[in-house]
């Protein structure tokens, strides 16, 4: 996660990057708080020093969180704390979360507000994708999800207290499903089931529930209803623009499932006035909070079976724009192609403007339909957008532009979307000033800067992230040749072998190669290219013929990219082992007709893309025959096994 906002002076910018590494002597992962600032001048970013980067400062496991307010000049850092519980004479430890607000830049501590256990449950930190915290355009308030509460219950042969009387404890309930117990969305969302939306108010520190959303009728049990997420304030500051997935509300979604792997769950983008809610915090009085006063709640996009990511562009006059990810006939694999859409929001009345919602880029089925977008990346035009969430931020300075990271075949592109004629044009630049390959590797957009430059992020199969800037005219600047860029850090790859400073020198090539490649088999109905990325160790003789590790990914609608992943260095460089990972058709980043093939086909079209892979890199001459090698997890795994009988059979 990166934030920007401007030292106390005003003099410099400082990025404050929050990042996770792996800590491979204790097997866990570690956070990181890095300053770095941003040169004084950007009039030639190639030939420019980078700026001096004092040492990251490591966070505490109990820090979930840190948003930065609009202006830079507050801090809402999301706190989980243990405080220890006595009853009679055993003392246990339970868990808080507590929201601490900072201002001054984020040097001065002026509020503690601890989480209160009657409004909700445990506060969702999951960003990348139920969760969200939100600041108001003032920066009086927050809006943020959180688990509901349970039903309360006791058991059938318990005497019922005053309390459990009065508030109608459901005797029995403790071990009933929708009471006591609660279905979760499985996998990593194992303690999240239904998340409903609050709003605090930093300086009372009220908090209060929104209640003008989409809901069950039945509100006593956690069975049905929607689970709300991804939320944020309108430009105008009376609504909060959020994400709704249909949990079980009229029977069309009995269950929840992985979401973590599932994108196809049906979900749309709802608006809530909390216009009366926000007053009511802002009192000092033991006034109900609640948002049943405020109008009651608009669906943005009725017509989508699937729509996510509201991001608001800067207030323009009157309007401001709104941009969401959707697809409206939804799909039924994994994943999927999105479009994107925009609406115009009215500022003084709070709501979108009737009429005004357009398809800025559509589904694609195979890459290079479109015949405004004809440029190539690794040999492969554009095949739509495939990505999971807008980045906060995402529109340009000017309000012109879109810029976003998708999948483009194995390559993790930065696209700038025209919003006047939804043309997408691929930003080109490469910190390490190389003449070949320079749409080869995996970049990451993360933010405009203050002075119209980006902060991005780069990194390949056989280098580790690099942190850097691209200058204001990047967006003007789509030649092939590749947009000028300066290297703000060098990031190392794991905290245990450095973390106490960044390195700025990017020479290290880490001992193994890459290069990507395609091939188009002669079977299957979509005739897409299947992708490949070959990893091969350094100084390989002449006629040396290397042992060949094949890693079909998981999924299987997932994507293999040019990202550096240090388990596969290791095999490529210390066992010199040629490892390859394939893009089977069903993978993302090649269109949505390549993927949806899969359905129906797993177990041989799949199968038979690894070994068509295979015999490219075999035919070549690179791998030894003899020496041919398969692994892989989930999916992976089951390409494997049936890999192995159709290599018996031929």
């Amino acid at each position: 996660m990166v934030c920007f906002y401007s030292t106390l002076n005003y003099i410099s910018i400082h990025i404050i990057a929050t990042r996770s590494v792996r800590d491979i002597d204790t097997n866990t992962r570690r956070q990181f708080l890095y300053n770095i600032p941003l040169p004084t001048t950007q009039s030639n970013t190639d030939d420019q020093q980078p700026p001096f980067i004092s040492p990251p400062m490591e966070l505490p496991t109990k820090i979930k969180a840190r948003i930065p307010s609009p202006s830079g000049n507050k801090i809402a850092i999301l706190v989980e704390e243990n405080t220890p519980t006595i009853s009679g004479d055993k003392s246990t430890e339970s868990k808080r979360f507590v929201f601490e607000i900072w201002t001054n830049n984020g040097h001065s501590l002026v509020n503690r507000i601890v989480h209160q256990t009657e409004k909700h449950g445990a506060v969702c930190t999951d960003f990348a994708w139920f969760g969200g915290i939100s600041w108001s355009p003032d920066e009086s308030a927050l809006v943020y999800t959180a688990e509901v509460n349970k039903p309360k219950s006791l058991s059938y042969f318990a005497t019922p207290t005053k309390d459990e009387e009065s508030s109608s404890a459901i005797a029995g309930g403790q071990y009933t499903l929708g009471v006591g117990k609660s279905e979760d969305w499985g996998e990593k969302y194992g303690t999240t089931a239904l998340l409903a939306l609050f709003c605090l108010n930093v300086d009372t520190g009220k908090i209060g529930k929104v209640e003008n959303v989409p809901k069950s009728a039945d509100d006593s049990t956690t069975l049905g209803g929607y689970v709300l997420g991804q939320p944020l304030f309108s430009p105008c500051g009376t609504s909060v623009v959020y994400t709704g997935w249909n949990a079980g509300e009229k029977g069309e979604m009995p269950r929840r499932l992985g979401a973590i792997y599932c994108f196809q769950r049906p979900c749309k983008i709802y608006a809530s006035s909390v216009s009366e809610l926000l007053n009511t915090l802002s009192t000092s009085d033991d006034k109900e909070t609640t948002s049943k006063e405020d109008a009651s709640y608009t669906c943005l996009t009725p017509n989508d079976r699937l729509a996510r990511s509201p991001r608001f562009s800067k207030p323009d006059g009157s309007t401001s724009k709104l941009a969401y990810l959707c697809n409206t006939k939804g799909f039924d694999t994994h994943g999927g192609c999105m479009a994107l859409h925009v609406s115009d929001w009215d500022m003084d009345k709070g709501i979108v403007v009737d009429g005004s919602q357009r398809v800025v880029v559509d589904v694609v089925q195979l890459p290079g339909e479109r015949e405004i977008d004809q440029v190539e990346v690794s040999d492969i035009k554009f095949p739509g957008l495939f990505l999971h969430q807008l980045r906060h931020g995402c529109f340009s300075p000017d309000g012109k532009y879109i810029v976003t990271t998708t999948e483009w075949g194995s390559v993790n592109k930065i696209v700038a979307i025209s919003l006047d004629d939804g043309s997408v044009s691929p930003i080109n630049f490469d910190f390490l000033k190389r003449e070949d390959g320079i749409g080869s590797k995996a970049q990451q957009f993360l933010g405009f800067t203050e002075d119209g430059g980006a902060i991005v992020s780069q990194s390949e199969s056989n280098r580790p992230t690099i942190l850097g800037y691209l200058p204001p005219t990047f967006l003007k600047d789509t030649s092939t040749a590749g947009c000028s860029s300066q290297v703000l850090a060098d990031l190392p790859p794991i905290s245990s072998t450095s973390f106490s400073s960044l390195k700025t020198s990017c020479n290290s090539d880490n001992g193994f190669s890459y290069q990507i490649m395609t091939t188009q088999p002669e079977h299957g109905d979509v005739r897409v290219p299947v992708g490949m990325i070959l990893l091969l160790p350094d100084d390989v003789g002449e006629d040396e013929k290397l042992p060949l590790i094949v890693v079909p990914h998981g999924g299987p609608h997932t994507c293999m990219s040019t990202s550096y992943f240090p388990t596969y260095g290791f095999l490529c460089k210390q066992g010199r082992y040629a490892v390859l990972h394939v893009n089977f058709r069903g993978s993302t980043g090649f269109g949505q007709a390549a993927l949806e093939s899969l359905a129906g086909t797993a177990g041989s079209l799949d199968v038979e893309d690894v070994v068509a892979a295979v015999r490219v890199v075999v035919d070549k001459g690179i791998a030894d025959p003899d020496r041919v090698g398969i692994c892989g997890g989930s999916h992976g795994e089951c390409i494997y096994v049936r890999s192995v009988r159709f290599h018996s059979r031929v």
